[in-house]
């Protein structure tokens, strides 16, 4: 399969314990990332540092980008994806959970078809514990769907998705 990157940001506003399941979620997939480049958004707390320094210490392909101050989130992707290396990149929110296999499946959908240029999936959305869904974001599956949703609607709340 081929190498990909995995796009995320922090600021210090986000819970640790969000940050320790999310990256947790990324480096258990079936298919690991080749990278994972960390925006940190600005000063992080104490407790976020911690987390990020034992990932980073776990896994060498853990990329930290440090901003000195807090830049805001479409900024720091930004910046973050000029630092990925692979052309595909996998974006993903700091309290997402990724199911096991997700990269596995994104990534085979772009070997089904070479046209494909942007892959996502439903969200499924929960409070407080991930066994307990309390609703699923649903998103269009066919090239005039998504068109709609994004560039007429303009809805675009949701950023999981491959972009190449």
């Amino acid at each position: 399969m081929e190498k990909f990157s995995v796009l995320m940001s922090v600021y210090a506003r986000e819970q640790s314990t969000y940050l320790e399941e999310a990256l947790r979620s990324v480096f258990e997939q079936t298919v690991p990332p080749s990278e994972v480049v960390l925006v940190k958004d600005g000063p992080l707390t104490t407790e976020l540092e911690t987390v990020i320094a034992s990932f980073a210490e776990r896994y060498k392909s853990l990329k930290i980008v440090a901003l000195a101050k807090n830049m805001g989130l479409g900024n720091a992707l930004n910046v973050g994806l000029s630092a990925c290396t692979y052309r595909l990149v996998a974006r993903m929110d700091s309290d997402d959970l990724s199911l096991p296999n997700r990269f596995e499946t994104q990534l085979k959908a772009f070997e089904k078809d070479l046209e494909v240029s942007v892959v996502g999936g439903w969200i499924s959305e929960f409070e407080n514990n991930p066994k307990q869904i309390i609703s699923y974001r649903k998103v269009p599956e066919f090239d005039c769907e998504i068109k709609h949703f994004f560039f007429i609607k303009m809805s675009c709340k949701s950023y999981d998705c491959y972009v190449s």
